[in-house]
């Protein structure tokens, strides 16, 4: 009898931590780029104390920051 991994769907929304594991980075320069670069996408709250944002959203900024750099 073999085991088989379970499917799990692709993350759609990101919370702060786990966004900081996708982009790289901690959460302290998150926070500043959410809140001082107008390029980075605006948070999406949730509810009062549960803000994050979509992978279209953080794909979206990371595409235009390796644009940038090759160009």
């Amino acid at each position: 009898m073999s085991i088989q991994p379970q499917h799990q769907p692709e993350q759609a929304f990101f919370r702060v931590a786990d966004a900081c594991i996708y982009l790289g980075m901690g959460r302290t320069k998150l926070h500043q780029l959410s809140e001082t670069d107008p390029d980075f996408p605006r948070k999406i709250r949730i509810s009062p104390r549960c803000v994050g944002w979509t992978r279209g959203q953080l794909d979206a900024w990371l595409e235009a920051k390796q644009r940038e750099a090759t160009a």
